[in-house]
Formats: C-alpha cells, sequence, structure tokens
C-alpha cells in the first residue's frame, strides 16, 4: 500500500513538473524575456549579494498564473514581483527572467495576490505600471509597491559608513474607474471627487461610517459600495 501512494506521488509530482515546463516554454517562445543578472540593480555594476535588503515583496518565487492581452493563459509559472525595478520575474532552470513588457500582463495570480498592469495618472503624465488588485468593480481599487535604492554614505564623525541599500517598500493607493487611467487617492476630497454624480451619497457614506483613506480595509469597502450603486 504504502509503495502504491509512493509510484501515485511520484507520477504527480512528475506530471505537474513536465506541465509547468510546457507553460514555461511556451511563454518564452511567444514572448520576449531578459535574464536576470547580478548587475542589474545600480550603473555601478554592484552585485544583489552586495546591497543591503531586497527588491522584492517576497523573494520567493510562488506557483501562479499569467493571462496575457491576447488571452493566452499560463499556469503553474513560477513568479515573483521586483517592487524596485515594477516587473513580474518568473523562475526557469533556476534563472530568473523578467517579463517585457509588462504591458502584456492581464492579469498575473501568485501567492494570494493579483497583479495587473495598468494606466495610471502620474503629475498629469500617463505611465504604465504593475499594480496588486484589491477590488474589482466598475471602480478598481489598486495598490502601488516601489522601493528605493538608496546609495553608499561615507562615514560621519559620529557614525559608520552605510553600504547600498534598498529602502523600506512604500505602498499608494489608487483608483481607476470604468476604465480610466488610475488615479493617487491623496486624500478623501480628491477620491470623493472621482466618484462623479454620486460624490454626494459617496461622501455622507464615508463620513457616516468614518472611514479612512488611508487603510485598504476601509477602502475595499468604499470602493464596494460604489460598485453597489
Amino acid at each position: 500500500m504504502k509503495l502504491t501512494l509512493v509510484i501515485i506521488t511520484l507520477f504527480f509530482s512528475l506530471t505537474f513538473s513536465l506541465s509547468a515546463q510546457n507553460m514555461l516554454n511556451g511563454m518564452m517562445d511567444n514572448y520576449r524575456f531578459t535574464k536576470m543578472t547580478d548587475g542589474t540593480y545600480t550603473h555601478n555594476n554592484l552585485k544583489i549579494s552586495d546591497i543591503q535588503g531586497t527588491p522584492y515583496l517576497d523573494g520567493e518565487f510562488s506557483p501562479g498564473k499569467i493571462t496575457t492581452k491576447d488571452g493566452t493563459v499560463y499556469t503553474e509559472i513560477p513568479l515573483r514581483y521586483n517592487a524596485y525595478s515594477d516587473e513580474l520575474e518568473f523562475q526557469k532552470d533556476k534563472d530568473a527572467y523578467n517579463i517585457e513588457p509588462k504591458t502584456l500582463i492581464i492579469r498575473a495570480e501568485f501567492g494570494g495576490a493579483i497583479f495587473s498592469c495598468k494606466e495610471y495618472d502620474m503629475l498629469g503624465k500617463i505611465q504604465n505600471g504593475l499594480f496588486e488588485v484589491l477590488s474589482e468593480g466598475k471602480a478598481i481599487l489598486l495598490m502601488k509597491y516601489s522601493i528605493r535604492l538608496l546609495e553608499p554614505e561615507a562615514a560621519k564623525a559620529y557614525g559608520d559608513p552605510k553600504p547600498p541599500r534598498f529602502d523600506d517598500v512604500q505602498k499608494a493607493y489608487f483608483i481607476t474607474i470604468n476604465g480610466s487611467p488610475a488615479k493617487l487617492i491623496a486624500s478623501k476630497k480628491t477620491l470623493i471627487e472621482l466618484f462623479g454624480d454620486k460624490k454626494g451619497e459617496m461622501e455622507s457614506y464615508i463620513s457616516k461610517n468614518k472611514l479612512s483613506v488611508k487603510s485598504d480595509v476601509a477602502l475595499i469597502k468604499i470602493v464596494a459600495h460604489y460598485n453597489s450603486l
């Protein structure tokens, strides 16, 4: 009985491995990728091992699913998100590759999160970026992550030198309504203005329930209410 279970386990493990490999091969045949190397992070060609901290939300790869612009779905792809470069990376044969261009990604699901490439308005300039999707509907609530690379600092009179290092992850909330470029939720006032002819009702709902626009839990409730109208 034990031998049978071992054989069944090995069979399914091998089947899963071959399926994932076929998916990776198919994806690499259809799109362009760049192999990640140790010297990709600064103009000084510093290795990742020379930099303190991490550019990743989670450095480990998680099995995931990618949906591309042409509707193709790739499953069982080992994925992770690089918040410094704002790129999705996948793993093949222990090497990491970044997906180019990121605008081909409609949806990527891995590690319990959903990411999507969206147009967003940054100081009047429309750009493309990867966002975590927090809530969906006619209004979509998005989280933008960013990590800065801090340059090395020389020793000071009362302080030790500091090596190059990745800063702590920063988060910003955006919202897109009816497919428009995502807008930064900078304040309660700016959010309410985006609700158009529903702004009076939404302002009343936010105030009555004492909801903060700095909390993802509160923002999910706000967007869910708007989507129900």
